[in-house]
């Protein structure tokens, strides 16, 4: 098994070479995608990750989205001989600390998805604390499990041969609907979920991507979306249970 770092970035440059010295010390490769950031921001990242052998660059020609980018680092992953991505925020969110955890459960169980579990502190908007809850009671629905014991967090170990199945099987949204709707499908296909509680915290001066209005509208048509598309599956679901799965 071989294992990366993989990080969508997006106008994030500060907080990014901030971030980076971090990345590096963890001693794996790095995989950054650029999801079509302006000149100045793209330039920057590009020159500082040029400075290191194990870290490898791909520019978006245009802003796609969160998904968009993920989606094309996990086959850019992949093209360099990965079997793993550890999808971590270009920002400095996550705790760099926890990697090893994370690699140690992968280790242990290749094809699962091993997912953070946010720990807040008091840096967290309470809308954004709040808002998981509403999060988690959809895709309790949409999966009719508990088996999603955080659906938003961006922290997560992926084996990229599961999620490429995955992706030839489902659509998967392009923008903030990427990390809840990886998770429902990865449940319909009966990928096993391992969750690892981890702190989250929210930079001074961070600069969030995430559109309340149109981000929560976006979130509003993918739980649509997904409770029509549990409905078709829903005997397969129940079978699931039955079985204990």
């Amino acid at each position: 098994m071989s294992y990366c770092l993989l990080i969508p970035h997006y106008n994030h440059e500060r907080q990014f070479l901030a971030f980076l010295p971090q990345l590096i010390a963890t001693g794996l490769p790095l995989v950054i995608v650029d999801d079509g950031s302006i000149e100045q921001s793209r330039v920057q990242v590009a020159a500082a990750v040029a400075q290191h052998a194990n870290a490898h660059f791909f520019a978006l020609q245009r802003n796609r989205g969160k998904g968009s980018a993920l989606k094309a680092g996990f086959y850019f992953a992949r093209s360099l001989g990965f079997t793993h991505a550890i999808q971590i925020d270009a920002d400095g969110q996550h705790d760099i600390a926890d990697i090893a955890g994370f690699v140690q459960q992968s280790q242990a169980q290749p094809e699962a998805i091993i997912c953070g579990k946010p720990v807040f502190d008091a840096s967290a908007p309470k809308a954004r604390v709040y808002g998981r809850k509403v999060t988690d009671f959809w895709v309790a629905l949409e999966t009719l499990s508990l088996r999603i014991k955080d659906g938003l967090c961006g922290f997560r170990v992926y084996p990229l041969a599961q999620i490429e199945n995955l992706l030839d099987r489902y659509f998967i949204g392009n923008r903030m609907d990427v990390d809840t709707e990886l998770l429902v499908k990865a449940v319909w296909l009966n990928i096993h979920l391992v969750f690892i509680n981890t702190r989250v915290i929210y930079p001074e001066h961070n600069v969030s991507h995430f559109n309340y209005l149109r981000d929560n509208l976006l979130l509003i048509k993918l739980h649509s979306r997904l409770m029509l598309g549990m409905l078709v599956r829903l005997p397969m679901l129940l079978w699931q249970r039955l079985r204990g799965q």
